[in-house]
């Protein structure tokens, strides 16, 4: 949208959209026949695989996410250390264990009390539910209402590469996932008490969506900070009288240290997991701290926290902008992170449909550019990582890093954190411009109004003043013929 002339008369000029060339009715209805076969066939797959497979005792995931949960709530139950298993672990990267606050693995005391085989359904089931949900909620929340936001729903569910990671691997991720898609709901709806409770949740489960308290600070939701406070306090409360003291002093002191090391591992798409692989560094084990990668994670941590908040602006209404600032806090809440493990980034299903939404409206002023890079997003995330993910190995990778094709193949590694930035930055720019376009047509109207007004005003006075010059005409021609009578 930018200014120009409507009607020969000074105005907004609407720019057209992408969606203008599919007008035809055939061809719509092509697509759209296409879009919910693939959704169909999306949602048989998925209903194989991850429910009737698990049910039957066939499922073919490696689910050593599950273990790893399974194995501290054992631990709960049998007072032992919960975080052994980690602590004993630590090299090589990949191999860790159990790095959930104490609250966490209280929580999972349930599925200790069902046999192996059905404890690992029902954990299957309630992440595919919490896919399903999450997946809902962001497609009605924030595509438009014409879109066959359903279909859309179901093949993000069971196709994008991020989000069935957790479900072939058990990952907790899909549990955040839900709690991310009902704090954009409540954001949405400016339901203050309910987002700060969801972000809460979500961070107690994986710390990163705490940085989303920068949003509300900017939007001045102060009720949804004291609702975050108020539950991120009952959770560590909670852990300490579940576990104990020492169990939370260990996940301080030995637990959240270690996730906050530099690592350039596969799996690690921050912005800090890309520079590490740019420098070779820490890429298969863990090593020596690097000051040249820490000062790099400060700045990009401090300006995509910024540039996230800035944009947060309190008097902003229209509901496409609004999900753009929460994508925006998402995407920072990736790109900062010391550790985004590739299963984190089913939050990009946030991005992905805020920008969607954001072209659709025909708010964007340069929409080719959102379109190029977020399929960039999905081409790298969805495809090319996967694929490389699943060809390699450790053995694999241990030997590839003694040649020279080693550089070269873990900067390819790095091509989702890339595309990630450039969104980040594509959006932002696209953000910052709306914002310049939405002062100037707020001075517009209030300009508008105001000459309105003025122009109303001269034009009474006008009306009045011919009329008082008729009324004192009269008069003076009454008493010139009065004057000339008498004489």
């Amino acid at each position: 949208m930018r200014f120009g002339t409507v009607g020969g008369t000074p105005g907004l000029e609407v720019m057209t959209t992408p969606g203008d060339g599919w007008r035809s009715w055939t061809t719509r209805a092509r697509g759209l026949l296409v879009l919910r076969v693939a959704a169909i066939a999306a949602a048989i797959a998925g209903a194989i695989d991850f429910v009737i497979a698990p049910l039957q005792g066939h499922f073919s995931g490696q689910f050593e996410d599950y273990g790893d949960y399974l194995a501290a709530a054992r631990a709960v139950g049998q007072h032992t250390d919960v975080y052994a298993s980690f602590v004993n672990h630590v090299q090589p990267i990949p191999v860790q264990g159990f790095d959930y606050s104490p609250i966490v693995a209280w929580a999972l005391q349930p599925l200790t009390w069902l046999p192996g085989q059905t404890a690992a359904a029902v954990w299957l089931l309630t992440l595919v539910g919490c896919t399903l949900a999450g997946t809902a909620i962001i497609a009605f929340e924030l595509l438009p209402a014409s879109w066959p936001r359903l279909e859309v729903a179901a093949i993000a569910a069971f196709v994008y590469a991020p989000v069935t990671y957790s479900l072939w691997h058990g990952q907790a991720s899909a549990i955040v996932f839900l709690f991310l898609a009902l704090a954009l709901r409540s954001w949405m709806r400016e339901r203050q008490w309910s987002l700060g409770v969801f972000i809460a949740i979500a961070a107690c489960i994986k710390v990163a969506p705490v940085i989303l308290v920068v949003l509300l600070i900017r939007r001045r939701m102060w009720k949804a900070c004291a609702a975050l406070a108020a539950t991120l306090a009952a959770g560590v409360v909670g852990g300490v009288l579940a576990l104990g003291f020492q169990a939370t002093r260990e996940y301080l002191t030995h637990v959240l240290p270690v996730l906050t090391w530099q690592n350039g591992w596969i799996y690690n798409q921050s912005a800090t997991g890309a520079v590490n692989r740019l420098l070779g560094h820490s890429v298969l084990a863990f090593g020596p701290s690097s000051v040249v990668v820490s000062a790099f994670t400060i700045v990009v941590t401090l300006g995509a926290v910024a540039i996230a908040a800035l944009l947060a602006r309190p008097s902003e209404r229209s509901r496409e902008v609004r999900g753009a600032q929460f994508a925006m806090g998402m995407l920072a809440m990736l790109i900062a992170g010391s550790v985004t493990w590739f299963w984190h980034l089913s939050a990009l299903l946030i991005v992905l449909a805020a920008v969607a939404g954001l072209v659709a409206s025909g708010r964007a002023r340069r929409p080719r550019r959102l379109i190029i890079t977020a399929g960039a997003v999905v081409l790298t995330t969805g495809v090319i990582a996967p694929i490389f993910i699943a060809s390699t190995s450790m053995a694999s990778l241990t030997a590839l890093s003694h040649s020279w094709l080693w550089w070269p193949a873990i900067q390819l590694v790095s091509a989702p954190a890339v595309a990630i930035a450039a969104l980040f930055v594509v959006l932002w720019l696209e953000m910052r411009h709306s914002s310049a376009d939405a002062v100037s047509l707020s001075g517009y109207r209030t300009g508008s109004r105001t000459f309105a007004a003025l122009a109303g005003r001269a034009s009474r006075r006008r009306a009045a003043a011919p009329a008082d010059g008729i009324g004192r005409s009269e008069v003076t021609l009454r008493a010139r013929s009065e004057s000339a009578a008498d004489s």
